[in-house]
């Protein structure tokens, strides 16, 4: 009776461990490739929603001013400030996030459980010419995955980016300019970087008569 010799085994053998390698780098690779889709749409998918989220935001932005006693910058300020790092105003928030109306915002990225997030502040109006009990006030979080981000501020009439608003009072044209027209906001995120979302600001109607858009809640 015939029968393999122990080196055709051996081939066999060889060969088979060749093949069960090669089919196991193959599934790993693919289980790679499907994470990193889902990844990637999952990173598209936030993007998405914060600047839905942000452009409805910023779309409602009071243009309410109020009288500054400050020796150095006497006139009337409006409801916003900002910085390269954060930015406050005030604005109409959306009623499906905890109430509609006219209320303090704040947006800046903040640690959330053990990761930098960029999260959206709010607390109800008042009146008063600020608002600085931030850590007490309602919090959304728009995107996990924000680790850092950099706020710049168009300035309506030069066209100019400005690392700050209110710019010097010079800048404002006597006063006459009160909100920037647009904020433009470069992320820095976990996985494929997100483009720069430049959003377009929008007084409302009730704030700023010569707007040309009215909007409900401002």
């Amino acid at each position: 009776m015939g029968g393999f010799t122990l080196v055709e085994v051996l081939i066999a053998i060889s060969l088979l461990s060749l093949l069960m390698l090669v089919l196991t780098g193959a599934m790993r690779a693919l289980g790679q490739t499907e994470v990193r889709v889902e990844q990637r749409i999952d990173q598209a998918d936030e993007y998405r929603i914060a600047r839905q989220f942000l452009r409805g935001s910023f779309s409602q932005v009071s243009a309410r001013g109020y009288e500054s006693r400050s020796v150095d910058r006497p006139g009337e300020y409006p409801f916003f400030s900002g910085d390269t790092s954060s930015v406050a105003w005030v604005g109409a928030m959306p009623a499906r996030f905890g109430g509609g109306g006219r209320h303090y915002l704040r947006l800046a990225v903040e640690p959330v459980d053990g990761q930098n997030s960029l999260v959206l502040r709010y607390a109800p109006w008042d009146g008063s010419p600020g608002f600085s009990a931030w850590q007490a006030a309602s919090t959304q979080v728009i995107a996990h995955s924000v680790r850092a981000m950099r706020l710049s501020y168009r300035h309506p009439l030069t066209g100019e980016w400005l690392d700050a608003w209110p710019p010097p009072a010079s800048m404002l044209v006597a006063l006459q300019v009160k909100l920037p027209d647009a904020v433009r906001i470069d992320y820095d995120v976990d996985g494929p970087p997100w483009p720069p979302m430049v959003l377009l600001l929008t007084p409302t109607f009730m704030s700023d008569p010569s707007a040309n858009i009215a909007v409900f809640g401002g």
